[in-house]
């Protein structure tokens, strides 16, 4: 088994140096940066810490970022991916402790769920969370405790197989409904989160991304109406 960390990243110069840096200095030389058409330098500052980088000439969205950096990781023989925030709010230090928990279980997607509870954590962050975790635990039929957070595991191989559509940030919700229709468990991590007041840029738009989110969570609602027999068969058999 190998692990590739890949950051995606869209104009957080300010942040991807460190955050490239501390990856590597757990991961190394396992880290590519997938600069989504950064306009602010964002590539080149992560090329100066030593890692790999895959630029796209235009801004195409965080989930098509993802979805490259698991077909590059494919590509070069590695079996699971590490995503990491480019903004600075996951701390790559507890790398390790999702890639332990996916060694132990590699068919899983394994979430770094958030620890929320300190002071700092803006209000929208926290509902937010609480409104795509309901629907997203509702459309996969299994509980869901942090449908947003951006430090995952996935396997390659398995995640690639699932077809998903979503470009932007609601690929994150939608893979993992798509992933429990498929038979695949979500498993759980509890991480540290920080948020910085200075330095870190976020490009979740809480009007146009919630109202994404609540379409997607509407149309994946039906399709689980439709797998639902096979759903409950599945629950019923343990």
């Amino acid at each position: 088994m190998r692990a590739l960390a890949v950051i995606p990243v869209y104009n957080n110069v300010a942040t991807i140096g460190d955050v490239a840096e501390r990856c590597r200095e757990r991961m190394e030389p396992d880290v590519l940066v997938i600069d989504d058409g950064s306009t602010d330098g964002s590539g080149d500052a992560a090329r100066r810490v030593g890692v790999a980088v895959v630029d796209f000439p235009e801004n195409r969205g965080k989930g098509a970022a993802i979805v490259r950096g698991l077909e590059e990781a494919a590509s070069n023989g590695y079996t699971h991916v590490v995503i990491v925030d480019a903004d600075g709010q996951h701390m790559p230090e507890e790398i390790p402790r999702l890639t332990d928990a996916a060694w132990n279980q590699p068919e899983r997607i394994w979430i770094g769920v958030r620890r929320m509870e300190g002071g700092g954590v803006p209000a929208s962050s926290r509902f937010g969370r609480a409104m795509s975790n309901f629907w997203t635990t509702v459309d996969s039929w299994q509980r869901v405790r942090d449908a947003q957070s951006g430090f995952r595991v996935y396997p390659v191989t398995e995640t690639l197989s699932l077809g998903c559509k979503e470009t932007g940030f609601t690929f994150e919700m939608e893979v993992l409904v798509r992933a429990a229709w498929a038979g695949m468990s979500i498993g759980h991590v509890d991480v540290d989160v920080r948020y910085p007041k200075e330095g870190r840029v976020s490009h979740f738009d809480m009007r146009r991304d919630n109202w994404a989110f609540s379409r997607l969570s509407f149309r994946m609602f039906w399709g689980m109406v439709a797998r639902a027999p096979r759903l409950a068969g599945r629950k019923l058999l343990g």
